[in-house]
């Protein structure tokens, strides 16, 4: 599960336990959301002032504060918020008196399935706007920069409505010899003609404007006069154009183009320089991530049904483990640097190479089908696989994973393509990489669920599963070492699937307590083979609500633990906060029972509930792991850090270790460091991994 699609909702109704039946109706449903009950009109004021958030779900008789003075406040903050009633009344009238209000829809109070559609529909339509609103960004923004160039331009260039100059730059007004362009605008054209030209002037401006958009790019030739009155020979092209959004005449004359040609010459060894700056990667020499995105932009923007082109996305397969960690910065850029020959040396004249991030790279391939781009793709992990790096006199042969992606008349945008392309690149890395794979849609939802239930059944019965493990480091210097387990089922073609694509169909064939204990014992297999080695590592094991509900596992694990000869302060049992608050009393014999035993239980996901310190009251948990939006809504700026840094200083007031997963940056460092958050985790600090392999003396 991704923060990313974690609803931020605000929820107004006089009954706090009919808000927490809807945000935990919202999480059955497959819809993680970070609540919070509003008690009053101030606390929303402050809480639409300092957060962003998504929806509002309101009780139509809700009385502090009503729905309209909710509304309306939100209508006073300028804050895209869309509102939505509940109403529990049979008359009719409610919702038009809601729909009045401003809400954008108003549902029965108990039919969930109309209410889940309703959301659904309109985060789409809030994330619509939010993709207008950038453009409309950009659009202005690129509005600036062609008043810029009109402004710069040696070409002389005047807009014309209604026979008055709109705007006229100032090669313009050079060409009638004003000194300030602003002594044009708003003159009358004519007024700039000869007399014996003006009467044709005008029939032609008369007859342009009535053609309307059928008006075509056309050239028109006068005497004009000049300030000085002095008359001289004026070749204009004429267009239809808008300018700031009205509908305009363009009066274009070209810059003599021996004075181009001239400057040209004097600044083109400085502008090849600038470009080359601009445009390359300092460490491969190959073209850097803008000019690809730019170029692949251009190239989607030009593709039809004529033209096959591929996207490959090229991942270096553990560069960072085997390279970086081993030879250091400049030994990786060794290593970068011999990839980037090796591209450079397979592409062909109109290919486009480039290097996207630190071990990606990216290559445009025109008039190629799709068969032969894999066939291409595999022959470059071949050259990749057999070419030897030297790097300090010690060799080096490393592997690459290729995803590749199809641009025809279909494609829509730069980042879909790059997404696909990286997609499949995932599915070749998690099947052990150096291979290509060609992107491919995903099959439709009822063969989906089908395929997946047959192949979860596949996986416990041929013990397809595999862990991953991904570090939590400390931040107060604590010589504990963490791992949180992953899990990922292997397919039939050997890939690798999460459990996002998968836990829920298990949970409807009622597989989820044999896969718990599944992994429960691999955990303890494996950390039991690494602690013989040494380490005194723990692991953090996810846990369904299935299993705390099951009576006989406290049992097993005690059994499970003396057949492993490991005690079971080695494991930590982790379970999702909104599991802990809909099944309070299972969990909390669940917790007595690993505590009986000396192992330590842990609460995910946390600070989502309405009250989530009200599941403290009743269920000992060590360890407490906050929901990964708090982290990724302080790092893109979405929230300021105060409400967790809040939260943290709360659960240690309640002598709870904490956990702040989500860590992509190190811009949020400082503030977890201030606050005081014990562990941190996060693919800042490394994704997760097939071993236990993170050295931990680094953080020491």
């Amino acid at each position: 599960m991704t923060t990313a699609n974690t609803i931020r909702l605000l929820l107004l109704n006089n009954s706090k336990t009919e808000a927490e039946r809807l945000v935990s109706m919202l999480h059955a449903s497959g819809k993680p959301n970070r609540a919070q009950y509003v008690e009053n009109e101030e606390s929303l004021i402050k809480l639409l002032q300092e957060q962003t958030w998504d929806l509002l779900i309101g009780k139509n008789n809700t009385t502090n504060p009503p729905p309209a003075n909710a509304i309306k406040q939100i209508q006073r903050l300028n804050k895209d918020v869309p509102v939505i009633l509940l109403n529990d009344t049979e008359d009719p009238s409610a919702i038009v008196k809601g729909l009045k209000l401003g809400a954008v829809d108003v549902i029965n109070v108990d039919d969930d399935q109309h209410l889940l559609l309703v959301i659904d529909r309109e985060l789409r339509n809030r994330e619509q706007r939010q993709a207008k609103r950038s453009a409309d960004r950009r659009f202005r923004e690129a509005e600036k920069r062609s008043q810029q160039f009109l402004d710069s331009s040696r070409d002389a260039i005047a807009y014309v409505q209604d026979g008055l100059y709109l705007y006229a730059n100032e090669s313009f007004a050079n060409l009638f010899e004003y000194e300030d362009k602003d002594d044009i605008e708003a003159m009358p054209i004519i007024d700039m003609a000869s007399k014996a030209d003006q009467p044709r002037l005008k029939k032609f401006l008369k007859d342009f404007t009535l053609k309307g958009d059928e008006a075509e790019l056309t050239t028109l030739s006068f005497k004009g006069v000049t300030q000085t009155g002095v008359e001289k020979p004026i070749n204009l092209e004429v267009s239809l154009v808008t300018h700031n959004e009205e509908a305009c005449i363009q009066f274009l004359a070209r810059a003599s183009n021996e004075v181009i040609i001239q400057e040209n010459e004097i600044n083109e060894e400085l502008e090849a320089q600038i470009k080359q700056i601009k445009w390359q990667d300092l460490v491969t020499g190959l073209y850097n991530r803008q000019f690809f995105l730019n170029e692949l932009d251009r190239v989607i923007n030009s593709t039809n049904e004529d033209k096959h082109l591929s996207l490959l996305y090229i991942e270096l397969d553990e560069f960072t483990e085997r390279v970086q960690q081993s030879f250091g910065v400049s030994g990786a850029d060794i290593a970068l640097a011999n990839i980037a020959s090796i591209l450079r040396a397979k592409v062909h004249t109109n290919d486009v190479v480039a290097r996207l991030s630190d071990t990606s790279f990216a290559l445009i391939i025109p008039n190629i089908k799709a068969d032969a781009a894999v066939a291409r793709a595999q022959q470059l992990c071949k050259d990749i696989e057999t070419h030897i790096i030297d790097i300090d006199n010690k060799t080096l042969q490393i592997t690459s994973s290729i995803g590749i992606a199809i641009i025809n008349e279909t494609s829509t945008n730069t980042n879909a393509c790059i997404e696909q392309a990286r997609s499949a690149m995932e599915k070749v890395r998690n099947n052990k990489g150096n291979g290509a794979m060609l992107f491919e849609p995903e099959a439709t939802e009822k063969n989906s669920k089908q395929d997946i239930s047959q192949a979860i059944q596949q996986a416990l019965d041929a013990d397809k599963f595999k862990l991953l493990f991904q570090p939590i480091i400390s931040l107060r210097g604590s010589a504990e070492e963490y791992y949180e387990v992953y899990l990922r089922m292997i397919t039939q073609e050997g890939s690798e699937v999460s459990p996002n694509q998968f836990l829920d169909i298990a949970e409807e064939i009622k597989a989820n307590t044999k896969i718990d204990r599944w992994v429960i014992l691999e955990s303890i297999k494996m950390l039991a083979e690494h602690r013989h080695k040494g380490n005194k590592t723990k692991l953090i094991v996810n846990l369904s609500r299935h299993s705390i509900c099951d009576d006989s596992l406290v049992p097993w694990l005690a059994v499970a633990f003396k057949a492993a000869k490991l005690t079971p302060d080695s494991l930590v049992f982790q379970v999702s906060e909104i599991d802990v608050t809909n099944h309070l009393n299972a969990t909390k014999l669940f917790a007595e029972g690993l505590e009986k035993m000396k192992a330590q239980f842990s609460i995910s996901n946390f600070g989502c509930s309405l009250n989530p310190f009200n599941a403290l009251k009743h269920v000992t948990a060590s360890f407490i792991k906050i929901d990964g939006s708090f982290t990724t809504d302080i790092q893109s700026n979405n929230e300021s850090p105060e409400t967790l840094i809040n939260l943290i200083s709360k659960l240690h007031g309640e002598n709870k270790i904490t956990i702040v997963p989500f860590v992509e940056n190190a811009s949020v460092l400082s503030t977890l460091w201030q606050a005081g958050a014990h562990y941190i985790q996060g693919h800042y600090l490394q994704e997760p991994t097939h071993q236990m392999s993170y050295d931990f003396s680094m953080e020491n």
